[in-house]
């Protein structure tokens, strides 16, 4: 019994090791901003809007931010925010990622409110980007 203890102890380990984030580039940040614009039908009009960093409160907005996300492997429909891996993806480059960790986890709320998946992704976005909007304009710049 001790042995298989040990042995699936060891197997957990191992894929939690596995499961490590894979940071993503400049390449896949396109790639799927294409993809959940195209599934989310995203017009022209509101591609306009978010190169300038203006998100509105709407269905198809918060669709495509959750798209985003799921697909970065930042946002779980069910668990919410992936905080390590927000930290580690918005991160990179930086020393000390402590600051950065605490506004990830001020903005990544539990969903007490029971929102729909794609309303909990988008408050969470919209509270970070009032939070550090130099942060993920420099990181989204980077990327284009």
């Amino acid at each position: 019994m001790k042995n298989a203890v040990a042995i699936l102890l060891c197997a957990l380990i191992g894929l939690a090791s596995a499961a490590e984030y894979k940071l993503r580039t400049a390449e896949d940040l396109q790639k799927v901003r294409k993809e959940c614009a195209e599934a989310n039908k995203v017009t022209d009009v509101l591609v306009a809007k978010y190169k300038i960093f203006e998100y509105p409160d709407d269905e198809v907005t918060r669709n495509y931010i959750k798209c985003i996300f799921n697909k970065f492997d930042l946002f779980d429909d069910t668990k919410g925010f992936k905080v390590d891996n927000l930290v580690a993806q918005l991160g990179q480059g930086r020393e000390d990622k402590t600051l950065l960790k605490a506004d990830v986890e001020k903005c990544a709320d539990k969903n007490e409110q029971k929102s729909p998946a794609s309303a909990w992704a988008y408050r969470g976005f919209k509270c970070f980007l009032s939070k550090n909007m130099p942060l993920v304009q420099a990181a989204i710049q980077k990327k284009n």
